[in-house]
């Protein structure tokens, strides 16, 4: 995974020769909004708990039809913009500029910096959860479950979520690298549907909006991530996890990404991408070895052909009769997560993409994105089955009682060597979540610069103020026991953001139009 040393050199030229203003209105500005989300959090966490968990199901119950219609409209609209003429469009100015990073380095920086630790988690676990609480009416904890169960992970993780990730991606990055445009604001990529009022408080409000979900975002990744390493860690020590594991391990983050973050985009969050993917790559290829290979193969074929079979029943059920509340527990949440999520995303993956055609950005998020998932849900979630068929462990009874945290740990646990594996496992996961914080500092930092030019970067003061904003806040809701409020809260972003993927989708097909009749 190489980045061109031409493109490399004159990134760096011009990184030394230009000059990168931080905007520190909008990062007082930025931190006075989250203290503003995370005080009452802080002084009244019960209350504020009830109050965003009601906020939480009205929002799922009330507009289940339009999270499940914006995935499934990204998706079609993506698809016909790379199958179209306008696919072969080259993101960059210099039509003739070859990508910036390999394929495999700009692959692993978009897989990463999407899925973070999570990606291990529920890979192995969450089919536990819809053996026990079925979809479609189908009968709880039966045979027919499994395939099920496995198939409905991987659809959550599928071409859908990565389709609301690559709407902003092919947005910001047209305006960016094509018109030339050189702000990093969400409100930007919206002007082509709103006009002139993204200069007013409209604008304002969606660039803020976004910084919230930024964060919420990060703390939703530590709060799914955090618990599992800290497990992992207290197995290999022989110690009990508790919330002082648990502050350990987000500091030793925390120091990772600020270093990777200060060294920048090439020499920091490339190599710690690369880092995590080969180590990640390595516990699940151990899995396959080890495991039983031809069944967790075969029920990967059959839950593969399920979900594709599905496909359609999956993204439009809203179960409006019968009211089981499945699809707004589990898909609509989902979509909402990856719709806060998604802004963050278009950015980064903006920033690394100059060079490529919209077609190769599309694919690659689709295409990437969706088989590095599924291969983490058939080897993990395989095994993690095999593991229940053969009585070995009831894997669905631990993660409805204990926690996905739990049940991943007794899973690695079954392993030949689980010493080693957990080793692994907590190294590969501190990686996974330092990645995804140096990815939203970088974001953050860039969101806050003034005007940054191709192949600059921001300031390295900017990125690490970032890095140090963005552990504090989770730290503190974590010592308190808000985190969890936090992380719903975050979600109910994606309400308003979703509204900004509209516009995004209308602008994008009107600059298009405009510039190509």
């Amino acid at each position: 995974m190489s980045v061109s040393s031409q493109n490399l050199g004159a990134s760096n030229t011009r990184n030394q020769t230009a000059s990168v203003e931080t905007d520190r209105r909008m990062q007082v500005i930025s931190l006075m909004i989250i203290a503003a989300m995370a005080l009452p959090i802080i002084l009244f966490p019960e209350s504020a708990k009830t109050t965003i968990n009601a906020l939480f199901k009205w929002m799922t119950n009330s507009f289940d039809f339009a999270f499940l219609g914006i995935g499934l409209g990204a998706l079609i609209f993506l698809l016909t913009l790379a199958f179209s003429r306008h696919g072969n469009i080259k993101l960059s100015a210099d039509k003739n500029a070859e990508a910036e990073f390999s394929k495999g380095a700009w692959g692993a920086m978009v897989f990463l910096a999407g899925i973070a630790s999570g990606l291990l988690l529920w890979g192995g676990t969450e089919w536990g959860y819809h053996y026990a609480w079925t979809p479609f009416g189908i009968e709880a904890k039966t045979t027919e479950m499994y395939t099920v169960a496995q198939g409905y992970g991987i659809f959550h993780w599928g071409p859908t979520a990565w389709a609301l990730y690559c709407v902003p991606t092919i947005a910001i990055s047209y305006i960016y690298y094509v018109r030339q445009k050189h702000i990093y604001k969400v409100s930007e990529s919206c002007r082509g549907a709103l006009g002139g009022l993204v200069d007013g408080p409209l604008g304002t409000i969606i660039n803020y909006t976004f910084i919230f979900g930024v964060l919420g975002a990060a703390a939703t990744s530590l709060g799914l991530g955090t618990p599992m390493i800290s497990n992992a860690l207290a197995e290999v020590l022989g110690v009990n996890a508790g919330i002082y594991m648990d502050m350990s391990v987000i500091l030793i983050c925390t120091a990772i990404f600020s270093v990777s973050s200060g060294l920048g985009l090439s020499q920091g969050i490339k190599r710690l991408s690369t880092f995590s993917t080969l180590l990640t790559l390595a516990i699940v290829a151990y899995v396959f070895v080890v495991g039983p290979t031809k069944f967790i193969l075969g029920l990967g074929m059959d839950s593969l052909g399920y979900m594709v079979e599905n496909y359609i029943k999956m993204s439009t059920w809203t179960d409006s009769v019968e009211k089981s509340g499945f699809p707004q527990a589990w898909t609509v949440f989902y979509w909402a997560w990856w719709v806060a999520y998604a802004p963050f995303m278009g950015m980064f993956v903006t920033r690394i993409s100059r060079g490529r055609t919209i077609r190769e950005v599309i694919f690659g998020m689709l295409v990437y994105g969706s088989a590095g998932c599924a291969i983490f849900y058939i080897v993990l979630g395989g095994y993690g089955i095999n593991l229940q068929m053969e009585g070995i462990l009831p894997m669905s009874e631990l993660v409805n009682t204990k926690g996905v945290a739990v049940a991943i740990i007794e899973l690695f646990k079954t392993l030949p060597a689980s010493g080693l594996v957990l080793i692994a496992l907590a190294a590969s996961g501190i990686v996974l979540l330092a990645t995804t914080f140096d990815s939203a500092a970088y974001v953050m930092a860039c969101a806050t610069t003034k005007e940054l030019g191709e192949g600059q970067e921001p300031e390295r003061s900017n990125r690490l103020f970032w890095c140090f904003a963005i552990a504090i806040l989770p730290l503190t809701l974590m010592f308190l026991g808000g985190l969890k409020s936090m992380q719903t809260a975050s979600v109910l972003v994606g309400l308003p953001v979703m509204v900004i993927l509209v516009l995004m989708m209308i602008t994008t097909s009107k600059y298009i139009k405009e510039d190509n009749a």
